[in-house]
């Protein structure tokens, strides 16, 4: 059940899921965080019968999902962004809703923050942080990505997911998952990113030089759209970085309920 729905407020900004823009670019955001997120069922994980189907990428065993250890996942500097194995998770729990095939990661979320780096999938890699947050203690996060294509998405209750048609190549879809029951927010520190996104394509990007995100937001009493992030990234050989330096009002991660971005590039 969704909570009351808040007006977009005027945001500065990408995750995650994306954002190397300074802190004074304005743009809409929706403020609600139940826009940000499909309707939870009372019982998610009760209610989702667990799913077997396997990664595109992965067909030598069940999907599956690990938990790196907060050590590995702690990291900073050079370090921060080695690379994973491909781990897939197309199961629920953790994920919910639609279901992403690709690269699946579980991370400890502490309250200075986490990075975190999906393996290698279909040329893309997915690596970046979540920066200063309220959390409690800790937090589990499950992170995964998709690009749409050869079935890589499961339908939700029968319904496709939604497609991000925007200016240039959509490249990647990622879903952020609490696996927690602490209602997560990202807490601003000047010049320092509360969300990072690094989107590395192993076979480039063609002629594009920018790239830009956006989040799926879920009107009351409408259909899922998206809502692009004013925030955008200028590609560096194989590589793009987007940094959110201001948490969009209203931006959280709800237990156990889904958070979708897309990242597409442009000329």
């Amino acid at each position: 059940m969704r909570s009351p729905t808040v007006k977009a407020g005027v945001v500065a900004t990408v995750a995650a899921l994306a954002l190397a823009a300074c802190a004074n670019q304005g743009g809409m955001m929706p403020s609600s965080p139940s826009e940000m997120a499909p309707p939870a069922p009372a019982n998610a994980a009760a209610e989702a019968a667990p799913t077997t189907a396997k990664s595109p990428a992965d067909s030598t065993g069940p999907a599956d999902s690990t938990d790196t250890p907060d050590g590995d996942q702690a990291q900073t500097g050079d370090n921060a962004m080695l690379p994973l194995a491909l781990k897939t998770c197309a199961t629920t729990p953790p994920q919910y809703e639609w279901i992403l095939k690709g690269a699946c990661e579980t991370f400890t979320l502490k309250p200075a923050g986490s990075d975190f780096s999906l393996g290698e999938y279909q040329d893309i890699t997915v690596k970046g942080l979540i920066g200063k947050n309220n959390v409690k203690g800790t937090a589990k996060v499950a992170l995964v990505d998709a690009i749409d294509k050869n079935g890589d998405i499961l339908k939700n209750k029968g319904a496709a997911f939604p497609a991000y048609k925007a200016n240039g190549t959509t490249y990647v879809y990622a879903a952020a998952v609490n696996q927690s029951s602490q209602l997560i927010k990202p807490l601003t520190q000047p010049g320092k990113p509360v969300l990072r996104y690094v989107i590395t394509d192993s076979k480039g990007f063609g002629k594009d030089k920018m790239c830009g995100a956006a989040v799926l937001t879920f009107p009351k009493g409408k259909p899922p759209k998206w809502t692009p992030l004013p925030a955008s990234g200028t590609i560096s050989g194989k590589s793009v970085t987007i940094n959110q330096y201001t948490a969009p009002n209203g931006f959280e991660l709800p237990p156990k309920i889904p958070l979708y971005f897309a990242v597409n590039c442009f000329t």
